[in-house]
């Protein structure tokens, strides 16, 4: 994957930031932030002789270096760090904040923020982003993990299961998107903050592996999948989170308006150069007329009605009536949104059984280019969605189908490019090389 100014753009959004699919009806285990468990600190993992390693063990199953690897390479390691640089200070003053590093609404997603009564005496919310923010208060199973516990036995006594794509997007997308817990909202953005996004396969890859897929891995952790369905099921959960947010209290009339950051930046924040205007994904609204953040949910119906035909009819019909009730009232979105949420809740699952063939993957990527080139996908919110997706599949059609990487990556490139323009972005550009990918993605076929 590329890996260059189009992820340093992401700013405090890429740093603020797994239940088996087997076992999805059941409870989803708590969040790392709201187990109860005490958080005992980064230092009780970074032993020599545990993860504190500064190169992998050649005779252990696991690296034993994700200590120094978190430290050094991982930016969620800087996560509180951000909090004290100039842009830091002065969103938080912008905010009425004196002090954004002893701030609980910036706390709550730049550390592992947990109760007083839950810190260890190696706690330190200094540490950023650290281990048990993302694996979990580790007050009963690091004993046991150290002593050899299996992984199953390690979850069942509070071990965030991470390896399963479904558990692992909730739980990034409550700061990657923001939800209940971790309201995130357009008076934040307003304030300076960079808009957040998310993709699921994207942003896992993006940061430094501490962990190697082999067969020892994947008979400990067999809820762990392949790039390809990472992206789609992780598609799934962004349109959940986006939904669950219109069900929610988040989205409320305030004044003339309601909450902004449901809606896309890019309908109002688009570059003045020409062209100003695009469809975007703003299905039947026209120009100037706000519309939805509805990338995931456009991503989610090419999932669907690759993969899941008749769930996708479904979709792209009340797709279409969730933008139409936008412009009627909250109450009507709402009840357009539930419509939607009620359908991506019960293809979850199914999405989560199949194994992707590769006419699946080419398929994808053929109605993701179609998506962009029919105007349904023109701004840059949707246009970077489309490039993660594009790249993501080419990923998995390399490594387990064996495609070449001349078929395609010239296209993938010119995407990549497309999209790393930032402020000088051209959907003009985006189009000229989703119609050679889609071209080459057929010839494939």
């Amino acid at each position: 994957m590329h890996a260059s100014s189009l992820f340093r753009q992401l700013g405090f959004c890429g740093l603020v930031a797994f239940g088996l699919l087997g076992a999805m009806a059941h409870a989803a285990p708590p969040m790392p932030f709201e187990d109860q468990w005490q958080h005992i600190g980064v230092a009780t993992c970074a032993g020599s002789n545990c993860h504190g390693s500064q190169r992998p063990f050649d005779d252990s199953p696991v690296l034993q270096n994700e200590y120094f690897l978190w430290q050094r390479d991982d930016a969620h390691s800087n996560a509180y760090k951000l909090l004290l640089t100039p842009d830091g200070k002065r969103i938080a003053a912008n905010l009425g904040i004196k002090d954004a590093a002893s701030a609980p609404e910036c706390l709550t997603c730049h550390t592992d923020y947990v109760p007083a009564n839950l810190r260890g005496r190696r706690y330190s919310m200094t540490e950023g982003v650290g281990c048990e923010a993302c694996h979990g208060g580790a007050q009963e199973w690091l004993g046991p993990h150290v002593s050899g516990n299996t992984h199953a036995q390690n979850v069942a006594q509070g071990l965030y299961p991470l390896e399963d794509p479904v558990a692992r997007a909730r739980l990034c997308l409550h700061c990657h998107m923001g939800t209940k817990d971790k309201p995130i909202d357009h008076r934040i953005m307003g304030a300076g903050h960079p808009p957040l996004e998310f993709e699921l396969d994207t942003f896992t890859n993006i940061q430094p592996a501490h962990f190697r897929v082999d067969a020892d891995y994947r008979q400990r952790k067999p809820a762990y999948a392949p790039g390809a369905k990472v992206w789609a099921i992780g598609q799934l959960l962004a349109a959940e989170t986006f939904l669950d947010g219109l069900l929610g209290d988040r989205f409320t009339d305030r004044g003339m308006f309601p909450e902004l950051v449901f809606f896309d930046c890019n309908a109002c924040h688009h570059p003045m150069q020409a062209p100003r205007w695009s469809a975007g994904t703003g299905g039947p609204l026209g120009p100037g007329e706000p519309r939805l953040a509805d990338a995931y949910l456009v991503m989610t119906g090419v999932v669907l009605n690759t993969l899941q035909p008749d769930a996708g009819a479904r979709w792209t019909a009340a797709l279409a009536d969730l933008h139409r009730a936008s412009m009627q009232s909250v109450a009507k979105t709402r009840e357009a949104a539930k419509t939607l949420r009620d359908i991506a809740s019960a293809t979850l699952p199914q999405i989560g059984k199949l194994t992707l063939s590769k006419a699946q993957a080419l398929e994808l990527i053929d109605r993701i280019a179609a998506a962009g080139l029919e105007g349904k996908a023109g701004d840059y919110t949707a246009a970077k969605q489309i490039y993660y997706a594009s790249d993501a599949l080419f990923y998995y059609l390399r490594q387990d189908h064996g495609v070449p990487a001349s078929a395609l990556q010239g296209p993938i490139d010119e995407l990549f490019a497309a999209v790393d323009a930032g402020q000088s972005y051209n959907p003009d550009s985006l189009r000229s090389a989703l119609r050679k990918l889609r071209s080459g993605a057929q010839q494939l076929r």
